[in-house]
């Protein structure tokens, strides 16, 4: 099978020619494609081309980079592999890739693993989250965190996330599970496919723990002080003993809007923004193939 990188020129700390260096790497003795997308719209183009003429997609990038092209891999019933070039690479870390060379080797490997993934549907439109998906104050981080282009990784979230604490709210949200519709005041409101997010956030120990469903968790009302002191323990994952938040797992969850605050709508994914609210948010039933060893 042919193979065909794409890379996001401006992920991670790597030049371009690094990138080359580290793609060279893998199959040595073959001339394969080395694309440089232009934007996102691109990304998904080539992706959807290759894949209908059965040539594997290398996406090679940070977890927006990835997201788009598993999207088009899931449509295509495509296998991909990955390259974690950008600054949180959440992804990757959830598939237990924690080094470049590791990345290298699960490729040369070519062996197949069925990810998990969440559906994100809005009133217009249908995206997807490899990770975790939701709103509150790790949306409000997130978006503020692709404004700092010279931080990453989970400094880059952290700095982002005590930003957002000079104008903490705890928002209320009409929050719909197993059908049951109640108010749910929150400062963070996520579902999780995998266990991290925000360049190494270890929000979801509890992500894989039940096969058919996804994780949710939601941290209820909080001072600053306290706010602060949740965050902190997020690194650890030992939050979810925290008494403000409820650890659980469900099927599917719709989140919609109760107040006009611009901050309180905003559906981030993968460190990405998706939309704004209302949204419906499941466990992706389509497989996702991706080569991990």
């Amino acid at each position: 099978m042919e193979w065909v990188y794409l890379v996001n020129p401006k992920a991670g700390k790597l030049s371009i020619k690094q990138k080359e260096k580290v793609i060279s790497q893998i199959n040595p003795d073959k001339h394969e494609d080395i694309i440089f997308t232009k934007n996102s719209e691109e990304s998904s183009s080539l992706a959807r081309y290759y894949m209908e003429r059965k040539v594997l997609v290398i996406a090679c990038g940070g977890d927006g980079m990835i997201n788009l092209i598993a999207q088009q891999a899931i449509e295509t019933s495509s296998v991909i592999g990955i390259l974690p070039f950008g600054r949180g690479n959440d992804f990757a870390r959830s598939l237990g890739i924690n080094s470049m060379m590791q990345a290298i080797d699960n490729l040369k490997q070519d062996k197949v693993t069925e990810c998990r993934y969440l559906d994100v549907k809005f009133s217009n439109n249908s995206k997807i989250a490899l990770t975790c998906a939701g709103v509150g104050l790790l949306s409000e981080a997130a978006f503020r965190a692709s404004k700092i282009p010279f931080l990453k990784g989970s400094f880059l979230y952290a700095v982002s996330a005590l930003i957002c604490f000079i104008n903490l709210k705890n928002h209320k949200y009409a929050v719909t599970i197993n059908e049951k519709k109640r108010t749910q005041e929150a400062l963070i409101l996520a579902g999780a496919a995998a266990p991290y997010t925000g360049g190494g956030m270890f929000i979801a120990p509890d992500a894989t723990k039940r096969k058919s469903e996804l994780n949710l968790l939601y941290a209820n009302g909080l001072k600053r002080f306290d706010a602060v002191k949740l965050l902190i323990k997020v690194f650890s994952g030992s939050h979810i003993k925290h008494p403000a938040v409820t650890n659980t797992h469900t099927k599917s969850f719709k989140i919609e809007a109760t107040s006009s605050d611009k901050w309180s709508s905003i559906v981030s994914g993968d460190g990405e923004y998706l939309g704004d609210l209302p949204v419906q948010i499941s466990l992706g039933r389509k497989p996702l193939k991706v080569l991990n060893a």
